[in-house]
This record gives C-alpha cells, structure tokens and sequence, in this order.
C-alpha cells in the first residue's frame, strides 16, 4: 500500500465546512483518515504547515485542442498534437486535475491520457460542438458553398463544429461524437462573440432540435449542455430539457428565476472575457465587436450576482482556447470577487463535480475520494490574490504528486 501523508496544513474541503488545521492521509490514490497527528515513519510525509490544501480544481469549460480561431487548418498534426499535450500538462501544473473539453478534444486523447503517454488532468471530452448552419460555430466564409466547415484536426486528436440543421442531421451529429468517445454533447443555442452574422441575443436551433440532441445525450446516459448568453436561446433548450448552461451572461431575472425552478447549473465564463479584454486583436475580434465584449463582461458580472443570490447552482469554466492557457485559476479569482471566494472554489471544486457526474469521486476532500488535491503556499482558503497570481506548491492526482516545488 502506497501512504502519503500531509501534515500540518489547513485544509478546505469544499463541504461548506469552515477550513480547519488537519493531517490527511492518501493511500493508494484515495483520501483515507482526515484528522490527529501523523505517526512517526509511516509513509511519506508532506510536512505542509503554512500551507493550504483544496480539492483538485475543475474546470467545466475548457478547450484546450481550439488552438487558433482562423488559420488552424494550415497547421501540421504534429504540431496541434504538441500545443494541445502542452495544453494538458500546464493545466495540470495550475491545478487543474479534471477537465470537461467543450468542444475539440476527440476520444483519443483521453486514451492517451489514460495510457499515461501523456501527462494531464482527467478528460471528459466532448467531440464536436453542434453548431447551426449559418449560425456561432459556421466558420465557412459568406462567400463559401462547401457544405461543412473548414477541416482542421486530425481523428483522435481534434475536430471543428458540426453543422447541422433538422432533427435527423442533430441526432445523427450527437451519435456520432458519442461514437467517437464523447462523455457529453455541447451545443449553441444563441449567437457568440467571436463570429459574424450572429448577435450575442439571437436564439439558435429550435425546440425540436435541441430536444433531438437531449432525448439522444439521455439515451446514451449522458446530458447536453448549452451555450447559451441570453434569454431566447436559453428558454428554448430549458423547454427542451437541457440542465446545463454555459455562460449566462446576457439574461434577464425571468430567465435566471426559470433556471432556478427547473433546477439546471449555469457555468460563468469570467476568465475568456479578461483575456479577450486584453488582447482582442491577438484573438482576431473584430473591432466593431468590441462594444459588445465591454457589454458582455458587466453583464456577465451581474448574471454571476443574480443567479448567486438566486439560488442556482453555479460551476466554473474558464473557457481559454489558444495555444498559451496559462490563467485557468484566474476564473476563482474573478469569481471570488463577485460571491466570495469560499464560494468561487466550491464552485470550480464540488458544484462542478456535481454538474458533471463525479461527485461520488471529486470535488471535496473527503474519506474514499480520489486523492485530487492542490495545495498553495499560504492562506488560500482566505486571500484571493493566492490563486489568481500564484502557481500551487503542490499537486496531487490520484495521490500522485504531479507538481512539487
């Protein structure tokens, strides 16, 4: 039996349980005894005092195969191979120990994570996003009569967006990714940011074809969740069934207080909005789309609020695409200041856990959990600025220590 045992650190478990000095012991990959002293020459130890010791972080909106918004096509498959493994190990290195791909990543690279060729966080992978014709996610220019979109990717590493239009074309894409190692269905159901022709409050896809998508996501097991920033586009997938939502950034109380009701978790997407404020011309924005991301970002702010004091359900995703994802702790940071940071790390721990199906595995330190663990150089459970601007000291996945100082 493999014992590792971490002495002297403060531990926030993400239970809602204030964070408190305790020793934790992990034996072969699981959380074991939480609590007294450690004794003397029994396994390794960690002494970790001054230290603070989370669950391994989530991130329930991540892309990490999405290298280049234009031009990805042009690049060699060993190259996107290379950025996207980079990907993986530096979330890793952030603490980042599970990652729901929305979009991109195909089934074989969780094999080969899985196959320990490659080192990375646990992959749920989505496939292709589902995307309307003409509508966020149609990259063909105006001009194009091909009937799909640009090809880029290679199988088994990365694919663009499935165009579809009518029941049959979506119940064919959703099998298809599910075919291909999908462990969910991503979906757009209202227009985005980073694409032409299609407002950010134009609903996309109908009722029908969102209940297409769900009715065969529940057949596999499975669930579909949506992109969805405003009113329209998120009643109809609620009517249709779905239970996740991407975003939120652009709805009204009505649409918040139906989301309550119907019970669905709604994942912000705080982190892209700084980075793309930034930077826009590096992402290829559009100048005359800058009005809208300043608009996006308060609006995103003030959804975060409004769902928080509503009750609902909020995960976290960080939502980088590109070739340097380096600021994936960034979105507890710019969560934290909108619902506190015990808040924003239960989000991007236990309620993205939950949202996803493993919260019988991750997303809390508790006794029989898989030893997901990320530990920082002071008192993270406390001060912000620890998370947002620090590398951890330690990580620890499946009570291996991945990252150490």
């Amino acid at each position: 039996m493999t014992v590792i045992r971490l002495r002297g650190a403060t531990i926030f478990d993400a239970t809602g349980r204030e964070p408190r000095r305790a020793d934790v012991w992990l034996r072969d990959g699981t959380i074991g005894e939480i609590g007294g002293g450690v004794p003397a020459g029994d396994g390794d130890v960690l002494d970790l005092d001054g230290h603070t010791v989370l669950p391994g972080f989530i991130d329930a909106h991540a892309h990490v195969g999405l290298l280049s918004l234009y031009g990805q096509a042009a690049w060699s498959d060993a190259e996107q191979a290379a950025y996207v493994f980079r990907n993986l190990r530096e979330s890793l290195d952030q603490g980042f120990t599970t990652l729901r791909d929305l979009g991109g990543i195909d089934g074989g690279v969780v094999k080969a994570i899985r196959a320990g060729l490659v080192e990375g966080p646990r992959v749920l992978p989505s496939g292709q996003i589902l995307s309307q014709i003409g509508g966020h996610g149609d990259m063909r220019p105006r001009a194009s009569d091909e009937p799909e979109n640009p090809s880029f990717g290679c199988g088994g590493l990365v694919r663009n967006h499935a165009l579809c239009t009518g029941t049959d074309q979506v119940r064919a894409a959703v099998r298809t990714q599910f075919r291909r190692g999908a462990t969910q269905i991503k979906m757009f159901v209202t227009g985005g940011v980073l694409s032409e022709g299609d407002p950010l409050d134009v609903p996309q896809f109908t009722v029908e074809e969102i209940r297409a998508a769900h009715e065969e996501a529940a057949g596999h097991g499975s669930y579909v969740t949506v992109h969805a920033h405003s009113d329209a586009g998120l009643l109809r997938a609620l009517e249709a069934g779905v239970r996740s939502f991407e975003h939120a950034s652009m709805i009204s109380e009505e649409a918040a207080q139906a989301l309550k009701r119907a019970g669905a978790f709604a994942v912000p997407t705080l982190a892209v909005d700084e980075v793309l404020a930034s930077d826009p011309a590096s992402w290829g924005v559009p100048a005359h789309l800058l009005d809208d991301l300043d608009d996006l970002r308060d609006s995103q702010r003030r959804s975060v609020r409004m769902l928080f004091g509503l009750g609902v359900p909020l995960g976290s995703g960080a939502d980088l695409i590109g070739v340097e994802q380096r600021s994936r702790a960034r979105q507890i940071y710019l969560m934290a200041k909108e619902i506190g940071l015990a808040n924003a790390i239960e989000s991007a721990t236990r309620v993205n856990a939950e949202l996803m199906g493993l919260a019988g595995r991750v997303g809390t330190i508790e006794t029989g959990k898989i030893a997901d663990l990320v530990v920082y150089e002071g008192d993270a459970a406390v001060d912000p600025e620890i998370i947002g601007t620090r590398p951890p000291a330690y990580v620890i996945q499946g009570g291996r220590i991945v990252r150490r100082p």
